[in-house]
């Protein structure tokens, strides 16, 4: 009789251990989203975009959101760590939509400009690792637009109204390096992977109703701090000229630099092309083009190995009922060619591979949500899970996650 309790004691103890660990292994594959690496995402969020009703369901525009920062926490083991603050950083969704950070992902650096008036002209520092998303650092300049991260890691260039500053990054506060002025006023920029070279949009002057229309693109140097001009970007023969380029990012490799037409601005009745410029050559000039890609493109993302580019396509930005795109670059083809195209809510903004390129993340400003795709060789296959952010997501970044938190 006892043998058989013991029996019975060891069944029971061999069952209730195999149920603790078929709970344990459906608590480790929940559904959700995951990513193989910890990293961390900064998305800045433009409140002036949310439409707000009364309690009649009509417009109510005396009722602004704020604007606002969230800041997500991915990992392996666990689900999505959200958080967003309103009121404390200030943007502006008419600018390019990448975000620059340390590349330890501890601090984010947010740029906004009076746009109407309603907004200050500053550079914002925000301290990523603090529970309240602390801004440490607030820095008056005129026009800022985003800044990029030197690979160096240790020096942000700040685009502003006349000329490009270099600062340093020193215990979470930026440090003026250097004021590098400029003869015209530039916007969007992207800097090297070697880190010595810099290609910059040049920004027309104000037209009569008082907006500025992006001219042509220009290249610089870069060393230490001190950014000297070097060329126009010339075009090949039999290729689209820049009209309103856009949103510049230099590939993996350095080897070229993608360009979007268009200004950044979709609902024109006009179908805008992308632009290669190629940096091996002296001068860089534009020898690839893939033609009619959108109307309107608002930011581009090239695949870690450098054989993709994924672009954000803004099309139908006129009513709350419109619609977007994705456009699949294939880069490895000789010239660069349109893969395929993949419908996506309105409107796209920030668009960020993972640094291991196994995910794809796209902001939607009107759905007030990120996207995520997963990444198979050339295809695209859509997460059915999205991250809620704060209302209007207009600019990303993503990094590995800070180490010491």
């Amino acid at each position: 009789m006892r043998l058989k309790t013991y029996v019975r004691l060891f069944v029971w103890t061999v069952v209730i251990i195999i149920c603790v660990q078929i709970i344990a292994a459906q608590d480790r594959v929940a559904p959700g989203i995951r990513t193989r690496e910890e990293l961390t995402i900064l998305t800045a969020n433009d409140g002036r975009t949310h439409v707000r009703v009364d309690a009649n369901g009509r417009r109510d525009a005396q009722q602004l959101t704020p604007d606002s920062i969230t800041v997500i926490q991915l990992g392996p083991n666990h689900a999505p760590l959200v958080k967003t603050v309103y009121g404390t950083v200030p943007n502006s969704i008419a600018s390019v939509p990448y975000l620059p950070m340390t590349p330890d992902g501890r601090y984010g650096f947010v740029s906004s400009r009076g746009a109407g008036g309603d907004a200050p002209d500053l550079v914002s520092v925000i301290d990523l690792a603090s529970p309240d998303l602390t801004v440490v650092q607030k820095i008056q300049l005129a026009e800022p637009r985003p800044g990029v991260m030197h690979p160096d890691g240790r020096h942000l260039v700040v685009p502003y109204a006349s000329g490009l500053r270099v600062f340093e990054i020193l215990a979470g506060r930026l440090t003026l390096v250097k004021d590098n002025p400029t003869s015209f006023t530039t916007s969007g920029i992207d800097i090297s992977p070697r880190g010595d070279r810099i290609v910059g949009i040049e920004r027309g002057a104000p037209d009569a109703n008082g907006n500025r229309i992006s001219k042509t693109v220009h290249v610089f140097s870069y060393n230490e701090g001190l950014i000297e001009h070097l060329t126009e970007v010339k075009i090949k023969p039999g290729l689209p000229g820049f009209d309103s380029p856009f949103a510049p990012r230099f590939s993996p490799d350095g080897s070229r630099v993608l360009v979007l037409n268009g200004g950044g601005n979709g609902s024109k009745g006009k179908l805008d092309d992308v632009l290669s410029i190629d940096m091996t050559t002296d001068p860089p000039s534009v020898t690839e083009a893939v033609h009619q890609v959108a109307d309107g493109m608002e930011a581009v993302a090239f695949h870690p190995r450098g054989a993709m580019a994924v672009i954000a396509c803004l099309e139908d930005t006129s009513t709350l009922r419109s619609y977007s795109h994705l456009a699949v670059i294939d880069l490895a083809s000789k010239p660069m060619r349109l893969l395929y195209e993949l419908n996506i809510e309105a409107t796209p903004q920030g668009i960020e591979f993972s640094p291991d390129g196994t995910q794809l993340f796209v902001q939607i400003a009107w759905a007030h949500h990120i996207t995520v795709f997963d990444v198979e060789g050339y295809l695209l296959r859509r997460s059915p899970f999205v991250i809620r952010v704060g209302h209007g997501p207009a600019a990303m970044g993503i990094r590995r996650r800070y180490s010491k938190r």
